[in-house]
């Protein structure tokens, strides 16, 4: 099956293919992608040496409870993966907590394209925690900003191949959403090419 046709109908077969596991992930190597936000300049730390990030068996635990928040634009499903704009603003919202529960005061996130060579795709598909494993405490790499901030924007994107936005909620007093999950803080989606007007056809 062609490569990209096969990442079109992962979102159909995610529970299906977690069952049998997945390989190890490589190490991450790349910086985040660079976005635009309304309000905040999101900073962004150096990545890690390969084998840097937490061992899969000595993963760090977080203190619960965590403080969560849910990708609101594009609404995620697992059954439609939405097709976006090349540039295209994501949106996210703190989840109310319990009483004297955590609030989110800051935000990591990262995007990770299919073709990239930062981290295996395919293991963020069936495996999301493996990011955890990898990147957490620290999240080394991945755009910060403040509490404040509810919204990325997202510029360039590629049409030819797949996408996620992973958001991790995060506090002053170092306690981290470690759970993943494509039905709230991962974005699962494709780009559409980007238009020709008249007036780009008449530039040429």
């Amino acid at each position: 099956m062609h490569a990209r046709s096969f990442v079109r109908v992962v979102p159909l077969a995610l529970l299906l293919i977690a069952a049998f596991g997945c390989g190890q992930a490589t190490a991450p190597t790349a910086p985040a992608r660079t976005a635009t936000h309304a309000g905040s300049t999101p900073t962004v730390t150096g990545s890690p040496s390969p084998g840097s990030g937490v061992p899969e068996t000595e993963t760090s635990p977080t203190p619960s409870p965590s403080p969560t928040a849910t990708i609101t634009n594009p609404r995620l499903n697992l059954l439609l993966t939405p097709i976006l704009s090349p540039t295209f603003t994501f949106r996210w919202a703190p989840n109310v907590p319990l009483p004297s529960g955590p609030t989110p005061t800051r935000y990591r996130y990262r995007a990770f394209d299919e073709h990239g060579t930062d981290f295996e795709f395919f293991t963020i598909l069936v495996d999301p925690q493996a990011l955890i494993r990898a990147y957490a405490p620290d999240f080394a790499g991945w755009a910060e900003v403040s509490g404040s901030v509810t919204e990325a924007t997202l510029q360039d994107m590629d049409p030819s191949q797949a996408h996620v936005l992973v958001l991790v909620a995060m506090d002053d007093h170092g306690h981290f959403d470690n759970t993943l999950s494509f039905d709230r803080n991962i974005a699962y989606f494709h780009v559409a090419p980007a238009l020709v007007t008249d007036a780009d056809r008449g530039a040429r």
